[in-house]
């Protein structure tokens, strides 16, 4: 483009005119395949404009030497827009047909680098205000195989940073089911 003013005036044409750009939207919108990743800014601008479903995965044990409730998580690349270095339980939005076995065996790789052999449904948070828009998440208990590239945390002591609404809802739910167990992990 040609500077600052001219993207200035091409977003204000563009935003008289909005049933072209819907269309134009919608025409790049069928060129993209669901099954693979939207890349960050897709992702992001999707977000904004529908309820995103997403799979989190909070494994809980018990610490063998003191017996104190201790919650797996890994820390956000510090490049990251949403979170940036900031310590979660590993999660991911469902891709359009996948099962959360899908999405399980994606965190296995991806962020978790071991297996997820066991889940249980904990609950699901209806987050409207969710920094990158309104997410319906689906809250899950998880075993994990030993060899994790996270780190254990005693739930009461988590790190700094570590994402709001998993320190005050995804966490805490996760760790009701835990210990509804009748045979803790």
């Amino acid at each position: 483009m040609f500077g600052r003013e001219a993207a200035r005036l091409e977003r204000s044409a563009l935003a008289a005119q909005p049933e072209i750009v819907k269309s134009v939207v919608t025409m790049g919108l069928s060129l993209i395949d669901p099954t693979q990743p939207y890349g960050t800014d897709l992702f992001n601008a999707l977000a904004r404009l529908t309820v995103t479903v997403a799979a989190e995965a909070v494994a809980i044990r018990r610490n063998p030497s003191t017996g104190v409730a201790e919650v797996l998580l890994t820390q956000r690349p510090a490049t990251e827009r949403a979170y940036p270095g900031e310590w979660h339980c590993p999660g991911s939005a469902l891709r359009p047909g996948e099962l959360i076995q899908g999405v399980f065996t994606r965190l296995s790789r991806a962020e978790f680098f071991t297996s997820i052999t066991t889940w249980k449904e904990a609950g699901v948070w209806n987050n409207p205000n969710e920094a990158r828009g309104h997410f319906l998440h689906l809250v899950y208990l998880c075993r994990v195989e030993s060899g994790s590239r996270g780190q254990w945390f005693p739930i009461e002591l988590l790190p700094t940073p570590t994402v709001d609404h998993h320190v005050d809802q995804i966490i805490p739910m996760a760790l009701r089911a835990y210990n509804a167990l009748e045979t803790p992990w």
